[in-house]
């Protein structure tokens, strides 16, 4: 007797914790309670459709249905692989090195690219170059290239 009376509220008391804490609220679906959560908008992984084509090339978790959030740190917010401070769901760039960002990083989490020439400010040899004019990887005008290399072999020096 003295057994069962023993057994009964332990039994009781681990059903009243349980229910409690299965019910802790995530509302945006990142496995830490909104309780703990110091970052309580984690982005969500845009959820693609069960008969997607490249079922290969993407995350398995994007094909299974329900909300699931980017991963996050025991507090709730969202990695920043490079140090950017632009968090991985909204960078396109997510692994740049410290030295590729030193000339500035730009809304999307990518280097910094001021003159819109296709070549970002880190490796532009010509910053001000003018907008729809072909370049090379350098950022220079792909003409200036070309007129320096044709006086370089008419003169035999490079032109200034």
């Amino acid at each position: 007797m003295f057994k069962q009376l023993f057994i009964l509220p332990v039994l009781l008391s681990g059903f009243a914790i349980s229910p409690v804490h299965s019910l802790a609220m995530d509302l945006d679906h990142d496995s830490v309670p909104d309780s703990r959560d110091r970052c309580p908008n984690t982005a969500q992984l845009t959820k693609l459709p069960a008969d997607f084509k490249f079922t290969a090339a993407v995350n398995p978790e994007r094909l299974k249905p329900g909300p699931l959030a980017y991963p996050v740190d025991q507090h709730g917010c969202e990695f920043d692989t490079d140090g950017d401070g632009v968090v991985n769901s909204e960078d396109y760039c997510p692994e740049d090195s410290k030295e590729v960002l030193l000339m500035g990083v730009s809304g999307n989490g990518c280097p910094k690219h001021s003159d819109r020439d296709g070549t970002p400010d880190y490796r532009d040899r010509c910053p001000n170059t003018p907008a729809k004019v072909k370049t090379d990887k350098y950022g220079c005008e792909a003409s200036q290239k070309i007129l320096g290399s044709l006086t370089e072999r008419v003169t035999g020096r490079l032109a200034a």
